[in-house]
């Protein structure tokens, strides 16, 4: 994040909530990083709220605040994004700041998750230019992913299990691997060995911390979680693949 700008980092919402009160030059946006469920209560984040009543508040959550909106009270108008979304996220929310656009993190308060999930699908990458090939155990899946890619401009080729011998001239493998297991990270291994000098990215099901670095090892450039946003996938496909691929 220290490469998008001035960062501020502060250990308490009370004291956040007192410096924001002090700042001269207003704060584009307030991240909350809570490890837990019930970290921070509702009232904290309110005060931080009012500090700075029009600068957004996001959540970055870790792997323990995952079930908590079913079973805790996460705070309302807070967008949530857990830490492995946060890359790509956080990357594409910068960016618009950056150029004064309106940011999927600054609609308003009263905005549902539906309704920012349909705004950030239409800010997506526009159109792109490529070859992406799709792996994955799940033709319903497969073919969703190569729709997808289709949509933007993209070429993409679907296939189950990565080909014996090496093809070339595919410029992003996206890797499908389910649950994240050691078999998961040998077929990303093998993925990268039978698309040489293309990008792997892969797609698994709720990865943490320690199962993210078995597939960086094993060649991936990114991992992305599933549940999966459509825009976080096109960011992702967009910033790896070659200069001028973008076309609109």
């Amino acid at each position: 994040m220290r490469h998008a700008g001035e960062l501020v980092q502060i250990a308490s919402l009370e004291s956040a909530a007192g410096w924001l009160a002090r700042a001269e030059t207003p704060v584009d946006l307030t991240i909350v990083a809570q490890a837990r469920a019930g970290q921070f209560s509702h009232a904290a984040i309110e005060i931080l709220r009012a500090a700075a009543p029009l600068t957004p508040i996001v959540a970055l959550l870790g792997s323990w605040c995952e079930g908590e909106m079913r079973s805790g009270l996460p705070w309302p108008g807070v967008p949530r994004v857990y830490w492995h979304q946060w890359s790509a996220r956080f990357r594409q929310e910068v960016a618009r700041l950056a150029r004064g656009e309106l940011s999927g993190w600054s609609q308003p308060l009263t905005a549902t998750a539906e309704e920012r999930l349909l705004w950030s699908a239409k800010s997506a990458p526009g159109k792109l230019q490529g070859m992406i090939s799709v792996v994955s155990d799940e033709c319903e899946m497969a073919d969703w992913l190569a729709a997808a890619c289709r949509a933007r401009g993209l070429a993409a080729i679907t296939m189950r299990p990565p080909p014996p011998s090496p093809i070339t001239g595919i410029d992003l493998v996206l890797c499908d691997v389910g649950i994240p297991s050691q078999r998961a990270a040998d077929d990303v291994r093998s993925a990268a060995r039978s698309f040489p000098g293309a990008v792997v990215v892969v797609l698994a099901d709720f990865p943490r911390n320690d199962d993210v670095q078995p597939f960086l090892a094993a060649g991936a450039a990114a991992v992305l979680s599933k549940p999966l946003d459509l825009a976080d996938l096109l960011a992702t496909i967009s910033r790896f693949l070659p200069p001028g691929a973008r076309v609109g």
